[in-house]
């Protein structure tokens, strides 16, 4: 998210990372350029991944870990780059070990261990694609809207092809405003996608332990579901709506967390206008949002087939 500091949250689990990744490493497949054929066949197989993401999130409730997980991957991005995979976004680089130990990714090899035999069911479907599906998957299993996805995504094959550390957003930044606008303009984002992406806070929580941020726990989360803690910044944290601009606005309740991030969104006038308009009404966030997760996943992503598949 969220790309976000965003989204520094959901299941927790052991911190070996080594493990899973040489697996998923050895498991890296070549893509060539997909006839017609193949690319139903590429079609079937995002299906079954789709499906089986559903069931996931059903026994699990990840939905914010793996929202978080498509995020991140795409949200190293710079569109001042042009070269692949130098650019960064959204092309399974997060998988390797270097890039999954970047402290804005804290934690997110639980979510590579939950998709992870996803994966090795489809190996056809490439990570960059697991990734954005996961995390569209889980933005729609929520309650929120359906995101106008295409698949097709190539992977990079190399941890040496990983983005450097930095491009993701902090949690707390001296100019929350302005370091929102830098990370999200390199992106190619502007106000108003800051603003609508910024909602998908009403999923989760964040760890202290992983993030600096939040309490350990409070009312709305130390029963879980998943593994207890944290601090969310809606009540109903498992549920897509627009509660986050309208508990972020009231300020009303203790339990819930306001990142400086978060707060700006009413301080600054630009992203005030967005932040007002999606407070009032859920409609228009839900159109908005759609349309910028859709655009987020796609950043830096290289195509085979180059039009993409859509699953409709």
């Amino acid at each position: 998210m969220a790309v976000h500091h965003l989204l520094r949250r959901g299941v927790s689990g052991g911190s070996s990372i080594r493990g899973i990744l040489l697996a998923s490493q050895v498991l890296e497949i070549g893509r060539r350029p997909l006839s017609s054929a193949a690319a139903g066949d590429a079609a079937a197989e995002l299906r079954g991944a789709r499906e089986d993401v559903k069931k996931l999130l059903k026994t699990t409730f990840c939905h914010p870990i793996l929202v978080r997980l498509g995020w991140h991957d795409a949200g190293t991005y710079d569109k001042n780059i042009a070269e692949w995979p130098k650019c960064g976004g959204a092309n399974g680089s997060l998988r390797f070990e270097i890039e999954l130990k970047h402290g804005a990714n804290a934690g997110l090899v639980n979510a590579l261990k939950l998709i992870q035999p996803i994966k090795d069911k489809f190996s056809g479907v490439t990570y960059a694609d697991l990734f954005q599906l996961a995390s569209a998957t889980a933005i729609e299993e929520a309650g929120g809207p359906k995101i106008p996805m295409i698949y097709g995504r190539v992977d990079v094959t190399a941890p040496e092809q990983c983005p450097p550390e930095g491009r993701l957003p902090a949690a707390g930044p001296p100019s929350p405003a302005e370091h929102l606008r830098e990370v999200f303009y390199r992106m190619g984002l502007n106000d108003k996608e800051i603003v609508a992406l910024s909602g998908a806070h009403t999923l989760g929580r964040a760890r202290p332990e992983r993030s600096g941020w939040g309490k350990p726990e409070t009312k709305y989360t130390k029963d879980g579901p998943g593994a207890p803690g944290g601090q969310s910044w809606t009540s109903q944290w498992l549920k897509f709506d627009n509660s986050y601009f309208k508990d972020v606005k009231e300020r009303r309740d203790q339990d819930l967390l306001v990142l400086p991030t978060d707060a700006v969104l009413f301080e600054d006038s630009s992203f005030k206008v967005y932040a007002e308009k999606y407070a009032e009404g859920q409609d228009a966030f839900f159109k908005d949002y759609a349309e910028a997760h859709a655009k987020l996943s796609n950043l830096g992503a290289k195509f085979d087939p180059p039009k993409g598949i859509s699953l409709g």
